[in-house]
């Protein structure tokens, strides 16, 4: 189960609401009428963030998931799905875990994928490969001689050439060959603008970029056009299986260790019984107990992946799994990574499940939401709290 997460801005001070107004229940609100709960929970969200009250963002979890790789059927739904996303969202994310060390923070551009430096496409790279295109293209033509080949395959001849034309490449779909550009692209008209020089370095970068981070074209390109494996299978698949195997065998050597412990107070009983001492019989029988993982040595290597002070509770997970009877899910590891982002947050919400696991974990402490239908009710008391606060001369 994954995570969407969404900030709260109350005048000038910042409440701060994470979770799952996520995938899961973005699925539900397909799957209900237009009065269910779940359409009631998100109308509700609407109403904070129409006032100002709160942004509402997503996140690398919530598209992943959310949106998987859809049969030939079902590709229109899922640009839906990316459409509702965008439609509640806005240009609000969460960066990618990776670049929260790098000091990328909410609402990150709307990058939920990419680096805060990181470009899929950059002017010079597309100007390069257009020169290429036209170079090739004038060794096509006959009737030029080399002075006149030279002029025209400058660099700085391609724009005017391609101004003087009067070239409307781009305008239409249909000149795209298949490709999925969004309706802002064709309608902006900045790849002809772009290559007539209408348009600024800046400008296309930040249109062309903005389009691959767009979660209602991330279906298209992605799975239709570039026909990728479902990604999260792909990517987080085979780490989510070791964890899983690894905590099975912890729980393997947890329920080991609880028989033999049964074993030694049985002993106990019995050497107590024929004469020994009670205390030299608690000594020959002391329980077994597993040794509690080094919190520095878990969270400094994490803390150089997802950014200091934001690896805690991996620690913490790490002891509730070496607890006896804890139950791993596989959406556990998702949601861990996600739980990133609840430092930062005065609400957060996960599962119930979760939500107990980190009860006692206090940079955690009164964030977590275990019901998604909680979630305005709670929005409202911090709201509250906020107020209050402010009256008294409190800015946080």
């Amino acid at each position: 189960m994954h995570n969407a997460t969404c900030s709260i801005w109350s005048r000038k001070m910042k409440l701060k609401v994470s979770g799952e107004t996520g995938a899961i229940h973005y699925i539900n609100l397909f799957n209900e009428p237009d009065d269910g709960p779940n359409h009631q929970v998100l109308a509700n969200l609407l109403s904070f963030r129409d006032r100002g009250e709160i942004v509402i963002g997503f996140s690398f979890a919530t598209i992943m998931e959310f949106i998987t790789k859809p049969d030939m059927e079902n590709r229109p739904e899922r640009v839906q799905r990316g459409q509702l996303i965008k439609d509640v969202c806005g240009p609000n994310a969460f960066p990618y875990i990776t670049d929260l060390a790098k000091g990328a923070e909410f609402p990150n551009g709307g990058r939920w994928m990419f680096g805060r430096d990181e470009k899929v496409v950059t002017a010079k790279q597309f100007k390069r490969k257009m020169h290429t295109m036209l170079v090739d293209e004038l060794a096509k033509v006959e009737g030029l001689n080399r002075s006149q080949r030279r002029q025209l395959g400058r660099k700085a001849s391609m724009t005017e050439l391609i101004r003087k034309n009067g070239s409307t490449w781009g305008r239409k779909r249909s000149d795209y060959a298949g490709f999925p550009v969004s309706d802002e692209i064709i309608e902006s008209r900045v790849l002809e603008r772009f290559m007539k020089g209408q348009c600024s370095d800046a400008e296309f970068e930040r249109r062309m970029n903005a389009w691959f981070s767009d979660p209602a074209e991330y279906s298209r390109i992605v799975y239709d056009y570039a026909d990728h494996p479902n990604v999260i299978a792909k990517y987080f698949g085979k780490p989510t299986d070791d964890i899983e195997q690894l905590a099975g065998q912890i729980q393997e050597v947890v329920v080991e260790i609880q028989k033999m412990n049964v074993d030694r107070l049985s002993a106990r009983s019995t050497l107590v019984e024929v004469g020994f001492d009670k205390k030299e019989a608690r000594r020959l029988t002391k329980q077994f107990t597993l040794p509690e993982p080094d919190p520095e040595k878990v969270t400094t290597k994490l803390e150089a992946v997802v950014g200091k002070g934001r690896a805690g509770h991996f620690h913490h997970y790490l002891t509730r799994i070496m607890k006896p009877g804890y139950a791993f899910k596989r959406s556990d590891v998702m949601d861990l990574m996600q739980m990133c982002y609840a430092y930062e947050c005065d609400l957060f919400r996960c599962d119930k499940a979760m939500a107990n696991t980190f009860r006692d974990f206090e940079p955690f402490k009164g964030k977590l939401v275990g019901r998604f239908a909680d979630l305005p009710n709670r929005i409202e008391s911090q709201l509250q709290e906020l107020g209050q606060d402010q009256s008294k001369g409190r800015i946080g």
